[in-house]
């Protein structure tokens, strides 16, 4: 009864109205809002900053920082950054406290006979954070082509020279940025190796690739191949696999790995299809398998225009933050993206780079460089002193992220500033949901998400990590109407199914006799539909209009001798056959309207008039394309046997569309596949008669049948284009003897 009250209320609407319902998902971003649709939402900052440090703040005096290649920072707050240099300025690591003063700038090793070697371009850097081992900071030093190692007095090590294998030379080893898991496996991007990530052994050993890029081939390309030689492919560097950027690697050994130089083509359609071969994050094992989960929105990868492939993000960095956070840099336009463990996006701020103003606006960086996150002890607000968690006894921590931002004036000069962002309540707030959340204090986490609903009501990840929590307390019902207000459906559908369950386990019975009262009332109806049919064969004269809607009945499962006597017996009539086509637009709208929400999260639908279009406008095009065609090529059907003849092949589908949308009510996501399998056998069933009945309205035999059908597509293609072309023609017509009604007008 729910369900009919909904669908009188929404047909009346539609019919009213004659526009799309829909509901559209924003994504807010913090600082400056971002909006997948061009509106506006307001939300929350996360992050707020009144530091600029720049080269004379940090104590580098008259050697400011000359190209930013890399900024790190280590468990203690110290952050390390890698100039470059340029051909005036040697490259050097600078090493600046918690408190952003120069400690230490490096800029040499020992080579192995103890002689001084001056850094040459390094680029990449990582520092270790073991809680109970010795801890290095590692250095690519991309012109000499090594990778150096310091220890924590900033002393050197050792230095790991280029693997000497056969999968990797010396010389294309170029070192541009790197990073070491737990047991010591060192993970590098070098320069123009496209075979993916190296790993190397704790000792400089090469292990082998992972993570290596999909080659991504048109379908030119793939003929064109298969006529190239040996040496032609070989020597073919169009399609090679796109190298990696920059990469970090997490507490538990999982890397990830980012690429500015994929197909934008390609990645925007991961957008969508959040697709992981061609998304410019990557999460990977040790094995390099990607394991990135993906449950957002749109792929975790930037900036999303779901209308501008040209807009998609370049991406040249990655931090990993508290609670699974992680953080990615769109150089292109200076903005960065943050998101959770499940691939949610959480915020977004800054406008800088090719698209942006940079730093017009508070916070925004002109041409960010590089980001980090740093490690810091939270203080009181009034009296500055280190907070200390009363059940720990230790020092509460906090995270400052810190962005490394270049500005370049006129002469062509470059000016570096380290911004620092302080977490605002907000951002804490989040953080601290994350950190129950992960922790399984369910409770205390509903508290936190609820806490941030209160300053931001649009934030998605709020609502899923309510429903998240509901769930695991057991509480189905409520998470699954929590989790709709967010369009999950992946919780959803999970709440949906235990839901399921315990109706079933309390109404069994009940559920058991319906379902068998309804098959002994199909069973009677098709009998009755069966009895009456043979009745009417022996009737002289016209048949009832009853008896010509049972028809469909006994046409569906006999369709030759059904079209036969459709066409030559009369069985049949344009008063029911377009009966028959009103039932399946009937069928179609409430396909639109009637599915279940984890089939239809967004609330979408389309109105009467769609309907409409989307089946009648197709018979009448079939009817006439095909009554234009065959008139030419001996055909025995009039216009009036092709359009009853159509729309009685209609018949099975009404029925199997509605089950398939009373399906999308009963099933969770799992049972996708059952629900397209019944919508499918309805449309194969219905093109199956429509090819038996065009063969027999026709008396045509199986060659020229299937001929005349292939003809009958393309005629409709033909109308389709005349009627565009007629139309245009007519507006462009009114249009101008408007404008010449307007200037005589005018004139006068």
């Amino acid at each position: 009864m729910k369900n009919i009250v909904k669908i009188l209320i929404l047909s009346l609407a539609f019919v009213l109205l004659f526009g799309t319902v829909s509901s559209t998902a924003y994504v807010a971003y913090d600082t400056y809002t971002y909006s997948i649709s061009g509106k506006q939402m307001l939300s929350p900052t996360a992050y707020s900053t009144n530091i600029a440090i720049t080269s004379t703040d940090m104590g580098l005096g008259d050697a400011p920082i000359v190209n930013a290649a890399d900024m790190v920072t280590d468990k203690d707050g110290n952050v390390y950054i890698s100039d470059s240099g340029d051909k005036d300025h040697p490259g050097r690591v600078i090493v600046l406290n918690k408190y952003y003063h120069v400690i230490k700038v490096i800029d040499s090793y020992e080579d192995d006979a103890g002689q001084p070697v001056k850094f040459n371009n390094p680029k990449g850097i990582f520092v270790t954070t073991n809680e109970n081992s010795e801890n290095f900071l590692y250095v690519c030093d991309n012109g000499n082509k090594k990778i150096i190692v310091y220890n924590m007095d900033y002393e050197h090590e050792r230095t790991i020279n280029a693997p000497n294998h056969a999968l990797l030379s010396a010389s294309s080893f170029a070192p541009s940025a790197i990073a070491v898991d737990l047991y010591g496996r060192i993970f590098v991007v070098s320069d123009g190796i496209f075979e993916g990530i190296i790993v190397l052994s704790s000792d400089g050993e090469f292990t082998g690739f992972i993570g290596a890029q999909k080659v991504s081939y048109t379908i030119i390309d793939i003929i064109w191949r298969k006529f190239q030689t040996k040496e032609q492919l070989a020597q073919q560097n169009k399609n090679i696999s796109v190298a990696y950027n920059n990469l970090t690697v997490d507490k538990d050994g999982f890397v990830y790995a980012t690429s500015d130089k994929l197909s934008e083509t390609e990645q925007f359609k991961t957008i969508k299809s959040k697709a992981p071969d061609y998304s410019p994050v990557k999460k990977l094992n040790a094995t390099g398998h990607e394991i990135m989960k993906r449950n957002g929105f749109f792929d975790p990868g930037g900036e999303v225009d779901i209308f501008k492939p040209e807009e998609v993000s370049k991406i040249s960095d990655v931090a990993l933050g508290p609670e699974g956070m992680w953080t990615i840099l769109d150089y292109k336009r200076s903005r960065i993206f943050t998101y959770d463990q499940q691939g949610n996006l959480i915020f977004a701020f800054g406008d800088g780079g090719e698209t942006g103003k940079g730093g017009d606006l508070l916070g925004n960086g002109e041409k960010i460089q590089a980001i980090a996150y740093q490690n810091v002890d939270k203080v009181d607000s009034v009296t500055g002193e280190p907070i200390v968690n009363q059940e720990t006894g230790k020092n509460e921590k906090t995270s400052y992220f810190l962005v490394l931002d270049r500005t370049t004036d006129k002469n062509k000069a470059n000016t570096y500033k380290l911004m620092v962002y302080y977490p605002t309540e907000y951002c804490e707030t989040i953080i601290s949901a994350l950190r129950n959340q992960n922790e399984h204090n369910y409770d205390t986490s509903i508290k936190y998400w609820e806490e941030v609903l209160t300053k931001n009501n649009n934030f998605d990840l709020a609502y899923i990590g309510i429903g998240k929590a509901l769930f695991s307390q057991g509480k189905y019902k409520e998470a699954y109407e929590v989790l709709q207000n967010a369009y999950e459906t992946t919780y959803a559908s999970k709440a949906f199914a235990e839901m399921r369950k315990d109706i079933i386990g309390k109404w069994i019975l009940l559920i058991v006799v319906i379902a068998i009262a309804l098959v002994i009332l199909l069973v009677k109806f098709l009998g009755y539909a069966k009895r009456k049919n043979k009745e009417a064969i022996l009737k002289v004269g016209r048949k009832t209009y009853w008896e010509e809607l049972l028809y469909p009945f006994h046409l569906c499962f006999h369709p030759f001798d059904g079209f036969w006597d459709l066409k030559h017996e009369k069985r049949g009539s344009v008063r029911a056959a377009t009966t028959i086509l009103g039932i399946t637009i009937l069928a179609m709208f409430y396909n639109s309207i009637g599915k279940g929400y984890l089939f239809n999260p967004e609330d979408k639908y389309s109105t009467i008039f769609v309907a409409i279009l989307t089946v009648a406008l197709p018979v009448v095009l079939w009817s006439v394309a095909n009554w234009c065609l065959t008139t030419l090529f001996d055909g025995e059907g009039s216009f009036k046997d092709i359009y009853i003849a159509t729309c009685y092949s209609l018949s099975p589908l009404p029925l199997f569309v509605v089950i398939s949308t009373l399906l999308t009510n009963v099933l969770d996501t799992t049972g996708a596949s059952m629900v397209s399998l019944v919508m499918v056998i309805g449309f194969v069933w219905t093109i199956m008669l429509l090819f038996f009945g065009t063969l027999v309205t026709h008396d045509y035999s199986l060659g020229k049948n299937f001929i005349t059908i292939l003809g009958t597509i393309l005629a409709m293609a033909v109308i389709i284009f005349i009627a565009v072309l007629f139309s245009s023609l007519v507006i462009k017509m009114v249009t101008f003897v408007i404008a010449i009604f307007k200037e005589v007008g005018n004139r006068m």
